[in-house]
């Protein structure tokens, strides 16, 4: 599980939302506190039409759905960003790691070998949709995007992957990670959600570097 790093990130973003508050309130007055989490996982038909799935590091689930996905051969190659320590991940012993978890893939290290890549440099929503938009360029991909993620970040991910890749068409597969349905937990993810509508949407004069990271002016070297 990703170490709670967004904690001062998001209190970089609650003060540019706070300079343009206004267009927070017509932003939330648009979207619905109920559903803003109400995705449903996509029909087998449509998951063969993307050309890739991303994977949003977090939750450990996230990363097998994506694996096993990869595996059934309903997506031709899968991108993971954020695979570091932040997350609770060993870039070094990733297959062993998840091999753990997923017994039912017969052979985890030939299926990397194939059709699995990851990013390791990102560490918030923000850094994994940057992070994306470099694998997806330097992959020359075009096609749509299957994004994997849990179902409460699933809105604030798909904003920022959007902000990066604005003309991209996103398929979002939700994954069920455990987190309560109300109360505060809820609250706060559609807070972020808000926030992050404003701040991919608006140029960031404040905090850029803790916001971005190693992404803040543009794709590194090495993903």
């Amino acid at each position: 599980m990703r170490k709670d790093r967004g904690r001062g990130v998001y209190s970089v973003l609650w003060r540019v939302a706070g300079r343009g508050f206004l267009g927070l309130a017509l932003v939330s007055g648009a979207v619905e506190y109920v559903s803003f989490d109400s995705f449903s996982v996509p029909s087998l038909d449509r998951i063969h039409q993307v050309s890739a799935a991303v994977v949003f590091t977090g939750q450990f689930e996230r990363v097998d759905v994506g694996l096993r996905l990869a595996d059934a051969g309903a997506v031709p190659r899968l991108y993971i960003s954020g695979v570091n320590g932040n997350a609770g991940m060993d870039p070094a012993h990733f297959v062993e790691q998840f091999s753990i978890r997923n017994s039912d893939i017969a052979d985890l290290r030939r299926l990397v070998t194939c059709c699995v890549e990851w990013g390791q440099r990102a560490d918030n929503t923000f850094q994994n949709a940057q992070d994306t938009k470099c694998w997806v360029d330097r992959r020359g991909l075009t096609g749509p995007l299957l994004l994997i993620t849990s179902r409460q970040t699933m809105a604030r991910a798909m904003a920022a992957l959007s902000g990066a890749l604005p003309d991209r068409v996103i398929v979002p597969y939700p994954v069920e990670d455990g987190l309560p349905t109300v109360g505060r937990t809820r609250m706060r993810a559609y807070l972020k959600y808000l926030v992050t509508i404003v701040a991919a949407r608006l140029p960031l004069t404040v905090g850029a570097q803790r916001v971005y990271g190693p992404f803040v002016d543009g794709c590194p070297d090495t993903l």
